[in-house]
């Protein structure tokens, strides 16, 4: 029997073993240079940032945070060099955050949209679009 013949067997095995091991590295990668946290970034209406880090509610107790300065009066994680880091104001068609005159993120929202209800979520006026996080809680 020749070495081709041999070999024959094995060539096939080995690359789908090097394709399947190039997936997997490739996946660790993607998930490693930042896919796993961009959930909560950008203009994604939908997703808190996650308490304890910029943008998040302050962790219980004691009202600190993993990352940046706790403001316990309005309960919020903010980097005291970058207020509006984690801060997006319901998304740019909706309204932009900048700092306030006490170094505070702050919203300014488009027309069409007020930040009466929540001071830094820019929530459609009455015949705007449907947002249910600007609906009034049921009373009861």
């Amino acid at each position: 029997m020749s070495n081709d013949a041999k070999l024959e067997g094995r060539g096939p095995a080995r690359s789908r073993e090097g394709t399947s091991r190039g997936w997997g590295i490739g996946v660790a990668l993607l998930l490693a240079l930042g896919l796993g946290d961009g959930c909560y970034h950008g203009g994604e209406r939908d997703k808190d940032p996650p308490p304890g880090l910029l943008g998040g509610l302050c962790l219980a107790p004691d009202g600190h945070c993993e990352v940046g300065t706790c403001d316990r009066d309005r309960n919020f994680c903010y980097d005291p060099a970058d207020p509006c880091t984690g801060f997006f104001c319901g998304g740019e068609e909706r309204g932009t955050c900048f700092p306030d005159a006490e170094g505070q993120p702050s919203c300014q929202c488009n027309p069409g949209y007020d930040n009466e209800r929540f001071d830094l979520y820019c929530c459609p006026q009455p015949g705007g679009p449907y947002d249910p996080a600007c609906l009034d809680a049921p009373s009861g």
